[in-house]
């Protein structure tokens, strides 16, 4: 399996993205801040590409709701 990284400015502050395709169009996704993983999450997505945008709005809608604690 091949793990795809990159770094999502969230809400002012920049984590690390690390995406995982685990078949049938579904990527794990694990958020971390520094060293810290702060969670992880499935995302459906048709490509690469496709994950970021939808884990960095997944994310997003987690820390403004109040699920996630930063």
């Amino acid at each position: 399996m091949t793990t795809v990284e990159r770094k999502l400015n969230v809400n002012g502050r920049e984590y690390n993205f690390a995406s995982t395709y685990d078949g049938d169009s579904q990527y794990h996704v694990q958020v971390r801040s520094g060293a810290k993983v702060v969670t992880s999450f499935k995302i459906a997505a048709e490509s690469e590409e496709e994950v970021f945008d939808a884990a960095r709005a997944h994310f997003s809608a987690d820390v403004e709701m109040g699920n996630i604690q930063v």
